[in-house]
């Protein structure tokens, strides 16, 4: 990813995890594949927390997985514009669909048109899926921190009428959300998954938004 970014001339902070052997995870008696999504969690929030810290308007997060769209650098200020315009807390830059997104869709109604871009943003429903690369504002930031940040993850493991702690149901299904279409970051197709659905899924959502030359 370091690579990925460099070749385009953005800086990135590369955060190096949270281990399960992490105080707020190791001491809970739970099994060892919820304890790695709670590590992908709180590593989302930890990074939040990061960007919370400094006094940026804007805070940027990617997976480990993704390869980024070239023209990133150059659309960024009229990303950071149109963001501000639509008064969002969170945009996907980069999610996952196995179909393309289209303004008819009743779930994926357009959130505002602006000319002449070659992408549009859509809202979407709670069941899509990705936080490959989004976008947040500070105070969306704050609002993550607090409802997520101590005491929830064991809570919804406990009461299963609550949302899961995952970054796909903690960080992108609230407030005022948009996604773009088509997206600057997609999933490289070398993650490894069990095969099935979710294997599937992962490859077909590649397959369709990957574009050679376009993305590196």
């Amino acid at each position: 990813m370091g690579e990925r970014f460099e070749r385009l001339g953005i800086p990135l902070y590369i955060y190096s995890g949270v281990p399960i052997t992490d105080p707020r995870i190791r001491d809970y008696d739970i099994p060892e594949s919820d304890k790695r999504l709670w590590s992908v969690t709180y590593g989302h929030l930890d990074m939040i927390q990061q960007f919370y810290n400094t006094d940026k308007k804007y805070g940027f997060f990617c997976e480990d997985d993704v390869m980024i769209h070239r023209e990133l650098p150059r659309l960024l200020p009229s990303v950071m514009a149109e963001f501000d315009a639509m008064n969002l807390d969170i945009l996907l830059l980069g999610h996952m669909t196995a179909y393309k997104i289209e303004g008819w869709m009743h779930d994926y109604s357009v959130k505002r048109h602006f000319e002449d871009r070659p992408y549009s943003y859509h809202n979407y429903p709670s069941d899509h899926w990705g936080a490959h690369l989004y976008m947040i504002s500070r105070n969306y930031a704050k609002w993550l921190l607090e409802k997520y940040g101590s005491g929830y993850a064991y809570q919804s493991y406990v009461d299963k009428s609550l949302p899961a702690f995952s970054p796909d149901w903690t960080i992108t299904k609230h407030c005022n959300r948009a996604l773009m279409y088509p997206m600057l970051a997609v999933e490289d197709g070398n993650g490894q998954y069990p095969p099935g659905g979710q294997r599937n899924f992962h490859m077909n959502s590649h397959k369709l938004n990957y574009i050679p030359g376009l993305f590196i």
